[in-house]
């Protein structure tokens, strides 16, 4: 009985190790293969950042008089908000550090401009101030190309743009409405520069012939720790999520246990071209990386992207997480080209 107890003993010793073992290969295995995961999907995003904009990689949003800040997505809490200066959305936006803290470290939060491929330079038959009809063509009820209220549009004329939120849409005569008082409050029909009303003022005065549409999506990526401290989630999300109501809580999670999310930026400036720029305020004002110059997002050409992910447990028998650190630098084709014969 006595031996019978030690062999046993040392049996199921030996079992629960590999036991534990194989949850932790599991554990670690689940952490790497979640990180890739998020990873792949931005770096994916940040491919086409920039890409169908015009050539100054942004698009005008309504300023001077009559005009009010423009909202911008981010993270559960925050109340991104355009400057009074602001003339565009650029195609890279950098938060840097305004993202929620995560063990100890200040997160960093990016969004992107990019124009949608399936729905691209469409003509249209009639503008308005708050309207605009599409041209036959698209079929705006089905497949790609449909259109729904909260996505947003870039109209052109010319060098002429504005980004406009869809508000509602009547399938049955083509219409898309951008009535005042949108999610993002993009639809500002009273400002002097940078709204339709704007655009339609510039010769040819209110001419659909003259006149682009194209469908644009702005997608933002965080960590959000709201829904649980204890597991953050690398957050995708497109446009507001509500075309309306503006709502910081309508983010997809890409991946899980994402504790942290360091941006930074490659800058062409045409004299020092400075690398692994945060973008923090001081780069922003001129007293930072490009000194005497600021550091405009609009010269941003490559991110570097790092993101660490960890394990949903501690892994016995150390009583702690694993963690993992991925880093990628991505650059902006839709920065870099510009098409001369379009």
């Amino acid at each position: 009985m006595t031996l019978l107890t030690v062999v046993m003993g040392a049996t199921l010793g030996g079992l629960s190790d590999i036991m534990k073992g194989n949850e932790t290969v599991m554990m670690i295995s689940s952490a790497n293969s979640t990180l890739r995961g998020g990873m792949d999907i931005m770096v994916r995003d940040l491919l086409q950042a920039g890409s169908g904009l015009p050539a100054s990689h942004g698009v005008s949003i309504p300023s001077g008089a009559g005009s009010s800040a423009v909202r911008l997505p981010g993270p559960p809490g925050t109340a991104f908000v355009t400057a009074n200066t602001d003339l565009m959305l650029p195609a890279v936006m950098p938060h840097a550090r305004q993202g929620p803290t995560v063990d100890g470290v200040q997160t960093d939060v990016i969004g992107m401009l990019m124009a949608d491929n399936a729905f691209l330079n469409v003509g249209l038959s009639g503008v308005t101030d708050t309207s605009a009809t599409i041209a036959a063509g698209p079929t705006l009820d089905t497949g790609p190309d449909r259109v729904t209220a909260g996505q947003l549009m870039m109209i052109q004329k010319g060098s002429f743009s504005t980004l406009v939120q869809v508000t509602s849409v009547d399938y049955s005569s083509r219409l898309l409405r951008f009535d005042d008082g949108d999610s993002l409050n993009l639809n500002q029909s009273g400002a002097a520069a940078g709204s339709l009303a704007a655009l339609n003022g510039e010769a040819p005065i209110n001419s659909a012939a003259a006149t682009m549409i194209s469908r644009v999506r702005l997608i933002t990526y965080y960590i959000d720790n709201t829904l649980n401290a204890e597991r953050p989630r690398l957050v995708r999300r497109v446009n507001n999520g509500d075309p309306m109501t503006f709502d910081n809580t309508l983010g997809t999670a890409v991946a899980f246990d994402v504790p942290d999310l360091q941006l930074t930026y490659d800058i062409n400036n045409g004299d020092t071209n400075p690398a692994g720029v945060e973008m923090l305020q001081a780069d922003l004002d001129g007293s930072g990386a490009c000194s005497p110059d600021p550091c405009g997002p609009t010269l941003v050409r490559k991110v570097n992207v790092e993101a660490t992910a960890r394990s949903m447990n501690r892994l016995p028998p150390s009583n702690h997480f694993f963690t993992n650190t991925l880093k990628s630098q991505v650059s902006l084709r839709g920065m870099t080209f510009v098409d001369r014969y379009r």
